[in-house]
């Protein structure tokens, strides 16, 4: 080591070229860097979506759902399964630990459904990945005042759609509310009772001659080719399509006569017509809504930027053509991103100061704070190098790691100033420098490893926690890595070049004086080790009380201007009564004084939900901060239900976490159903909850056909043609046409009307004979109730309570309505399970609990290897519980939870703590070494190291100020206040007592060792003289 720091003085050129080269390539790489707000964390969840047109939701239960949850249940590493069951779609979760290869896992769900046996008639299922990314970065509304919404549409569709889709890093480019080009065959009653023919007979002739079919693999000219039967068709040729009067005989053969074949034009109206399969609106007037989704190696910012500058282009281009933005993700990351930068300068400028006023001396002061810019900006480059994004948890590690980076300079540029300020220092120059460097690099480097060593359990933190504090912990192991090297090559290369030997007397006797105070207050207490351990730890004990005052939630809240809101429509409501709701409450939002925009998007327009195209999301912007954004919610809850019958959702985008999930396991539908509506009964009044929203699903009428078995073979009739006679009025999707360069679906529409449930029975359905009979002949109608939708976990049906809790001791909170509910009498057959947000407080704290007990153990084991024994590291290790005092009093007068953030600052505490033991006891070794006696080898050690120990315990301090005054809306809820509350209090009480308790402890062992020394030395030398 002596080697590097004289060739670091030796070789000043190379060095400032090593540092030129570190700040140009370092900045090079934060600029390049990949911006986000925080790093991607993917749900180890895999999504399954299965479309069944037409099919019931105990249709989809029964043939989907089932035989895909049986099938994929048993597959490794399979935690839950979690599906839906509605009309046309089953949806599943498959939840897997966070160990889980997501790709391996993928592939062995789509094997399994390869081999189960569903409907013919079903979609293939997709299987995908659950993803932050699935949500849209941006999501904007196109208006045009000179346009109707069909010219919009269009413009949309071949202008604006594809420009987005070019630029680099999007995933989809979803659209809501275009309108699109369909053709539809109306069929004519009159027509067709002239020519005698049935809608379902043209409807089964249409659907057999416009379709495709394969005939298989055929060796022509000595090649394997596909031979398939089709038809190239636009609407001219669709008119022109001869039907014969017996479309059946010609399906089965038989020769019709021309003059009696009628043309497709001649039974039916062939329109082409505009429609629209979901609908958006801007502040309620009708508007295209685009949401931008991101892919997995997408940069936001870069995105967003990019698609900015488009639609600049695009309005200036088109005229009246207007973007309104709704949501956009790239300012809040921008912003966050440099609200925690400011912070980090603030901190770094305290730092400096505090440096300065214990130094009194500039030069000092720069060689000291040049260790920030260079480890910050190593840290970066390497970060850069194995692909980290900058985000809020490597700005904030950076902002945390300013006050601790700055220690070992400050720990090797002090003892080369206090040997400078020697007048019987013999060494002067080079070998001032080197030797001072030396002295200093043990305690340093076991510090710094120490820290490090911290971090390091971290790894063993699963779940979104360790997802997420891994950027974290890496950037402060890098740039405490990149602090040791700058403190023994930079620190001394610029020590040797600006500092000179001058003794500053007046300087000394104030360093004398302040040493001589704590020296007495010191000698007082290693002469009354007793009292002043007693009163120490009254102290601690004393703070442990304070924990019942101090309240525990997950994740501290970040409120933002953006609110979302989901809303299920009642089941049976038809499309227009859902879109006169939804105008409703759009009044209703946009007459609110603080509200500057609301989104709606109806049918298909929730990213995370697009099988539900009943659904319908908000969006809705405010002007500003709202001062307390959880009574706006609920005032808007409470209005907003009082108009509309279905459910509805809130969710806001700030980074908390307070939802509490109750899932209730039953017999069947009714069971559930009733103990869901004794929850919200009993908990619905509740101060504390926020709001409340169930999955129970809706009761409809269902009209069941059940087959006459018997009647069927007497007439010869075949199931299938029931379904056809059945599917009257509903529109068929038949083919698909070019027309102009586009492809537009043909839909039938059948002449039949359906009024009242009787006509269904009267239905005509011909039998094998020719003869029409009706269809209450063959089957027989009974009328039922059937749900809206099917739930169930692992395999089990249940319905789920979902409460938003507002509180500032969300554990203690949650854990009370827990226990309230457990005193209710459910039926027999009930079971609640609870999960959510107290499960996630449990289970990351005692990881984080476990992971603080390794990091101690590991420290003790670093300690044990740098000292060559156990008793100086044990006598160290008394310096952590002392940060608990600090740290409990901090949280509780500023009213600050115990949370992730708060752990995660206990846990940097031992790293931190330790530091100043080390450098401390590590001089009353050195001077134990020197002979020196064990009392003055104390007193000179504490004398000597209180100006370091101070100031690097003060400038961490100084660092972290910034952060404990984090706002609520600057998106920085996981490096929020309590992580600097924590630290902050912590390493003052600490630093304080471990200056008192760390050299008495360290006293007591050594004379302890002493006399056991010298008990076994008499007890050896008797047994040599017996």
């Amino acid at each position: 080591m002596k080697s590097i720091i004289n060739f670091s003085i030796k070789n000043k050129l190379a060095i400032w070229i090593v540092t030129i080269f570190i700040i140009v390539f370092g900045m090079f790489s934060a600029f390049q860097m990949k911006m986000e707000q925080l790093p991607n964390i993917n749900e180890p969840i895999v999504d399954i979506t299965t479309i069944y047109p037409g099919a019931s939701s105990e249709e989809v239960s029964d043939k989907i759902t089932n035989q895909i949850e049986n099938g994929v249940r048993n597959l490794d590493g399979v935690k839950n399964v979690v599906s839906t069951s509605m009309q046309d779609a089953s949806s599943i979760q498959v939840e897997y630990g966070f160990d889980k290869d997501l790709k391996e896992a993928e592939q062995e769900i789509e094997e399994t459904i390869k081999n189960l046996n569903l409907p013919e008639d079903a979609q293939t299922p997709k299987v995908a990945r659950l993803s932050f990314n699935d949500l849209p970065i941006l999501v904007v509304s196109v208006l045009n005042q000179n346009s109707n919404l069909s010219e919009v549409s269009n413009l949309v569709k071949n202008e604006i759609q594809p420009a987005f889709e070019e630029i680099q890093g999007i995933s989809t480019v979803n659209i809501v509310g275009n309108e699109t080009k369909e053709v539809r065959i109306n069929l004519l009653p009159e027509r067709l009772q002239e020519y005698q023919l049935r809608d379902q007979d043209v409807a089964e002739y249409l659907n057999s001659v416009l379709n495709e079919f394969s005939l298989g693999v055929k060796e022509v000219d000595n090649q394997e080719k596909v031979v398939a039967i089709q038809s190239e068709l636009d609407i001219e040729k669709l008119k022109d399509i001869s039907v014969p009067i017996n479309p059946q005989s010609v399906i089965e053969g038989v020769d019709q006569t021309a003059e009696a074949t009628p043309t497709l034009n001649d039974i039916a109206e062939i329109e082409l017509e505009q429609s629209s399969s979901s609908i958006s609106r801007f502040n309620g007037e009708e508007s295209i809504g685009i949401q931008v989704v991101q892919g997995v190696n997408g940069n936001t910012v870069e995105i967003i930027d990019a698609i900015t500058n488009k639609m600049d282009e695009l309005e200036k281009q088109y005229d009246g053509l207007t973007f309104e933005t709704v949501l956009n993700s790239g300012d809040p990351i921008k912003d966050s991103i440099s609200m925690m930068f400011k912070k980090a300068l603030i901190g770094a400028a305290f730092a400096v100061l505090i440096i300065l006023l214990f130094l009194r001396d500039i030069k000092s002061t720069l060689i000291s704070v040049i260790s920030i810019p260079l480890s910050l900006l190593i840290a970066l480059l390497l970060l850069h190098r194995i692909g980290i994004s900058l985000n809020l948890m490597t700005i904030g590690a950076m902002t945390v790691a300013i006050g601790r980076v700055v220690d070992d300079s400050i720990v090797v540029i002090e003892n080369i100033h206090r040997k400078i300020k020697l007048s019987k220092e013999p060494l002067s120059g080079n070998a001032l420098i080197v030797a001072a460097t030396m002295e200093m690099f043990s305690p340093i480097m076991s510090s710094t490893i120490v820290t490090i060593a911290v971090f390091l359990p971290l790894g063993l933190v699963d779940g979104p926690v360790g997802e997420l504090f891994y950027p974290f912990g890496l950037t402060i192991v890098f740039a405490l890595l990149a602090s040791l090297l700058v403190s023994i090559t930079i620190v001394p290369m610029m020590a040797h070049f600006m500092m000179s030997r001058k003794v500053e007397k007046r300087a000394s006797r104030d360093k004398k004086h302040k040493g001589e105070t704590y020296r007495k207050i010191l000698r007082w207490s290693l002469n009354h080790k007793i009292v002043s351990f007693t009163c120490i730890n009254i102290l601690l004990i004393g703070s442990l009380f304070l924990i019942p005052f101090i309240g525990v939630t997950f994740i501290q809240e970040d409120e933002n201007n953006l609110l979302i809101i989901t809303y299920d429509p009642k089941t049976g409501d038809t499309r227009e009564e859902i879109n006169e709701q939804v105008e409703t409450v759009e009044d209703y939002l946009l007459g609110r004084e603080h509200i500057e925009l609301v989104q709606s998007s109806q049918g298909g327009g929730n990213p995370l939900n697009p099988a539900d195209t009943r659904q319908v999301l908000f969006f809705i912007k405010y002007k500003g901060s709202v001062e307390d954004f959880g009574k706006e919610q609920e005032v808007i809850s409470a209005e907003i239900r009082k108009q509309t019958e279905g459910e509805w959702s809130f969710q806001d985008s700030g980074s908390g976490n307070s939802q509490m999930n109750i899932y209730v396991y039953g017999n069947n539908f009714e069971e559930i159903n009733q103990s869901i509506g004794q929850i919200e009964d009993k908990l619905s009044n509740r101060e504390e909850v926020k709001s409340i929203k169930t999955n129970v699903s809706e009761l409809h009428d269902k009209l069941g056909f059940q087959l006459k078995l018997d009647e069927l073979i007497d007439n010869g009739v075949h199931p299938e043609q029931v379904y056809s006679a059945l599917g009257g009025g509903v529109d068929m999707r038949l083919t698909t046409i070019n027309e102009e360069g586009d492809d537009l679906p043909v839909y039938l529409n059948t002449a039949k009307a359906i009024e009242k449930q009787e006509d269904y029975l009267k239905l005509p359905i011909s039998t094998f004979s020719g003869e029409e009979i009706e269809l209450s002949e063959v089957t027989e109608l009974i009328e039922q109730e059937a749900p809206s939708a099917i739930y169930n976990r692992n395999g089990k049906q249940y319905g789920e309570v979902t409460i938003n809790v507002q509180s500032n001791d969300i554990n203690k909170t949650i854990k009370g309505l827990e226990n309230e509910l457990k005193g209710i009498s459910f039926g027999n057959g009930v079971n609640l399970e609870f999960g959510g947000v107290s499960d996630q407080i449990e289970d990351s704290f005692n990881q984080l609990i476990i992971a603080s007990g390794l990091a101690i153990f590991v420290v003790f084991f670093v300690l044990i290897v740098t000292f060559g024994g156990g008793l100086a590291p044990f006598a160290i290790l008394f310096s952590l519980p002392y940060a608990i005092i600090g740290s409990l009093v901090g949280l509780l007068l500023t009213r600050e939870p115990i949370s992730i953030s708060v752990m995660i600052g206990a846990l940097m505490l031992i790293g931190i703590v330790v530091t100043n033991a080390i450098v401390l006891v590590a001089r009353i070794i050195q001077n134990e070494k020197e002979g020196i006696d064990l009392r003055e080898a104390i007193l000179e050690a504490g004398t000597t190291r209180l100006r370091p120990i101070l100031m690097t315990a003060f400038a961490t301090v100084g660092a972290l100020v910034p952060l404990v005054f984090t706002g609520e809306t600057d998106g920085s809820g996981l490096i929020s206040r309590g992580l600097g509350i924590t630290v902050i209090g912590g390493l003052t009480t600490s630093t304080i007592l471990t200056l008192i308790v760390v050299p008495v402890v360290y006293e007591a062992l050594m004379k302890m060792k002493k006399k056991f020394k010298k008990k076994r030395a008499q007890k050896e030398e008797v047994n040599i003289e017996a």
